[in-house]
């Protein structure tokens, strides 16, 4: 349900058919030579040639097609020496690029949270919002598949309440994908659970939709759990809830 911002597989793919025009193999989606060769060493995980490309006069925060930047070009082509380079220069984390998305955005989509750790440490905001959408990378987290970086994130005190500019919350999109565990760790962490999204729906309308008879057991015990939750917190369970 995260369609407001294009998968890391979809993305990479384009970035892979990019790479095959312009002056560089490996950096197509960035055109200026300058930051071609600046972007080529931050993919390879050189620090001695980032620092010194940067010290001639080199942008941390350049950006080439589609507005992505080194930051998140570091992060998709997996070079956490690359990432921390740039960011040891003063590279913003929070800086809208590709698509609007923030190079916080982006790591709360793979799922390796080592990205994540180095732009927290470097005055990366987990309540950031997505330029064109307002989604936090909170939202974009939600998914066994990136479980790490979406509890990175609650760890660091991204607010679980923040909607994006339909009214959808990080529960709201939990539950469009039946992502029962962080569910429970939304609410747990002080998400509002009557929360309305542009709908006029909660998050109940899209969690309790998929009939309980085509759940995998552990999906029943994540709902038993959630419904355990919303009966002892007083919260209405909504019709068509089976509970």
């Amino acid at each position: 349900m995260k369609t407001s911002w294009p998968s890391a597989v979809l993305l990479a793919a384009t970035l892979a058919t990019a790479s095959c025009h312009g002056s560089s193999m490996q950096t197509g989606p960035f055109t200026d030579a300058a930051t071609a060769r600046l972007a080529d060493a931050v993919e390879a995980g050189d620090a001695y040639v980032v620092r010194t490309l940067l010290s001639e006069g080199g942008d941390p925060d350049a950006a080439g097609e589609g507005g992505l930047n080194l930051l998140q070009h570091a992060i998709f082509k997996r070079s956490p020496e690359g990432l921390e380079a740039l960011l040891a220069a003063g590279a913003d984390p929070n800086r809208p690029g590709y698509g609007g998305s923030t190079a916080m955005h982006t790591a709360a989509l793979v799922d390796d949270p080592r990205y994540l750790d180095l732009l927290l440490a470097h005055r990366g905001d987990p309540d950031v919002r997505h330029a064109r959408n307002g989604e936090t990378p909170l939202a974009q987290a939600v998914g066994p598949r990136t479980d790490a970086t979406f509890r990175r994130l609650l760890a660091a005190g991204a607010d679980p309440n923040l909607a994006d500019g339909t009214g959808n919350t990080p529960l709201h999109r939990a539950a469009m994908i039946n992502a029962g565990a962080h569910v429970l760790a939304l609410l747990e962490a002080g998400a509002h659970p009557q929360a309305r999204n542009a709908q006029d729906a909660s998050f109940q309308r899209y969690y309790f939709r998929i009939p309980d008879n085509v759940l995998s057991a552990r999906a029943r015990a994540e709902r038993a759990a959630i419904v355990a939750w919303l009966r002892a917190h007083e919260v209405p369970l909504e019709a068509g809830t089976g509970g």
